[in-house]
């Protein structure tokens, strides 16, 4: 079966009309989320990229450790890999699935739970960014009283 027949059948089981594949891309908004489809290269496999967010402005180590081991521990990505987009920094949950030997309903499932690990992610991402200010600030909070060497103001070392 072809790619855009395939990808039809997706967005009709999702409610989503006039899907097709323009130059061997198809993009859709799923649940608030910029989807894009592509065939590889060799026509075998579809690409699949979910933009799932932008990485906070602070605690970028914790959060981008974060994203290494979940990729390192492929049960939290559903084997599909979570990444850096080159030309805008936001992230990217990104998999290929071979499609050519899939039946529609195989392939609607497999894009179902890319979707769904999707929008885990995106979750994930967006509550990292009030965790990270929230120790932004207690990181801060910590430095004024290492300044007053250690006892805080009010309090006097023995």
């Amino acid at each position: 079966m072809e790619l855009n027949e395939l990808m039809s059948s997706f967005a009709e089981k999702l409610g989503i009309e006039g899907i097709e594949v323009k130059d061997g891309i198809c993009s859709m908004t799923i649940d608030d989320i910029p989807m894009e489809f592509t065939e590889s290269p060799g026509g075998e496999a579809v690409i699949g990229i979910a933009v799932i967010g932008e990485p906070p402005p602070e605690k970028r180590e914790a959060f981008y450790e974060m994203l290494l081991e979940a990729n390192t521990q492929v049960y939290g990505t559903l084997g599909v890999a979570l990444s850096k987009l080159p030309d805008t920094g936001e992230i990217a949950l990104i998999g290929g699935l071979p499609f050519k030997d899939l039946e529609v309903k195989e392939f609607c499932k497999s894009l179902d739970e890319f979707v769904s690990k999707a929008e885990e992610w995106r979750e994930t991402v967006e509550n990292f960014r009030p965790a990270a200010e929230e120790a932004a600030v207690r990181d801060e909070e910590a430095a004024q009283f290492m300044k007053f060497g250690g006892n805080g103001p009010g309090f006097m070392s023995v």
